[in-house]
């Protein structure tokens, strides 16, 4: 059992992922925007994986990873990130933020859980490919 923080601004998205997420007993936190994921992420008590959507108003996924990756408390925080812009741009402007893992929209929840699960467990870092 983990505790994952998700943020994205679609509602549909955030239910999706809570409901697979809990039927595996995973502990789950939600944020609709970049400002409210920082604020949850400022609390004394961290979850184990972020699961971060790019593609938000006001500030990026990408500017939330930009800001995790410079704090000391947040820099090794495993975060899969989540889009519907999968070009070469994107993914490796991911990549270069710090993600450890890249999924686009739309995904199979069940991959979504294999890949936290390997997060968890150390080895989920996949490779840029480009």
């Amino acid at each position: 059992m983990a505790t994952v923080l998700i943020v994205d601004d679609e509602p549909s998205v955030r239910d999706l992922i809570r409901d697979t997420l809990e039927l595996e007993d995973h502990v789950v936190n939600e944020a609709v925007d970049g400002p409210s994921a920082l604020e949850a992420l400022r609390a004394d008590e961290l979850p184990d994986l972020v699961v971060l959507d790019i593609m938000m108003p006001g500030m990026s996924g990408l500017d939330v990873l930009t800001e995790l990756r410079g704090q000391p408390t947040t820099k090794e925080l495993p975060v899969i990130l989540l889009t519907a812009m999968s070009d070469d741009a994107t993914t490796w402007a991911g990549w270069s933020a710090g993600a450890n893992v890249f999924l686009p929209k739309p995904f199979d929840p069940g991959a979504l859980l294999d890949w936290i699960d390997r997060v968890l467990e150390g080895g989920g870092e996949m490779e840029p490919t480009l």
